[in-house]
């Protein structure tokens, strides 16, 4: 985690791409550090790892590969639970490829935890097989069809038809993901802010997640306004 110098207003999840410790695709904390002090002022970044392929999907019979279970009922009540006695901040959801994927499909299967996804180069939004890492991880056709993020979106649309909740970023390496999931969200009519002004190879960087971020405050801002009515950060 990396704890801001002023109170914790907000958390805020980087999801992973890779399992463990890996940094094949960069490491998500040195990255976010390398941040301007105002995309970091009050936020308590949290970024959990996992055993497995991070698709934070559950098994369908493996008792020790439940990862969606995990993150919602053990990283995110342990994170909580490091705030001591302060009232609960909205928790966010930060993450590229796979841990976008994984950020979308959280959102529309628990839109009172999380507040917002901001996603850049998110995976599997384009109608194309899943990756066999996903199939895996899934254990099963049925498992697997529960976590298709189009269908998720669909399925859940009318409970994201309120304030804008998604930010979705792109273009890196996945164009027709990003193409695919903007005319998506456009036909069931959920509202999300879609941007291509983050160039970036596909990996960890600041250069994709200091818009990625951007968007996400001024998603918050209009998402819970302060006690005036007004923006507060």
């Amino acid at each position: 985690m990396i704890w801001p110098e002023q109170p914790v207003r907000r958390i805020v999840l980087a999801l992973p791409v890779e399992t463990g410790d890996g940094r094949k695709y960069g490491r998500s904390l040195e990255e976010i550090a390398r941040l301007p002090a105002d995309l970091r002022d009050g936020i308590l970044f949290a970024a959990p790892t996992l055993s497995e392929s991070p698709w934070l999907v559950n098994h369908a019979s493996r008792a020790d590969c439940q990862q969606e279970d995990h993150l919602v009922r053990v990283v995110v009540p342990t994170v909580l639970a490091a705030l001591g006695g302060q009232a609960r901040p909205p928790v966010h959801l930060l993450g590229f490829s796979k841990g976008g994927f994984a950020a979308l499909n959280l959102l529309t299967r628990h839109p009172g935890l999380f507040a917002v996804a901001s996603v850049w180069d998110a995976s599997l939004l384009s109608d194309r097989p899943p990756h066999p890492q996903l199939v895996d991880v899934a254990g099963s056709t049925g498992r697997l069809g529960e976590y298709d993020v189009r269908r998720n979106l669909r399925r859940h649309a009318g409970d994201l038809r309120g304030a804008c909740r998604i930010a979705l970023g792109g273009v890196g390496t996945l164009v027709a993901d990003w193409t695919a999931g903007h005319q998506l969200l456009e036909e069931a009519g959920i509202p999300h802010r879609a941007y291509r002004d983050a160039p970036a190879e596909h990996r960890w960087s600041a250069a994709w997640l200091a818009p990625a971020m951007r968007h996400l405050l001024d998603l918050e801002d209009r998402l819970l306004p302060g006690p005036e009515g007004g923006p507060e950060r």
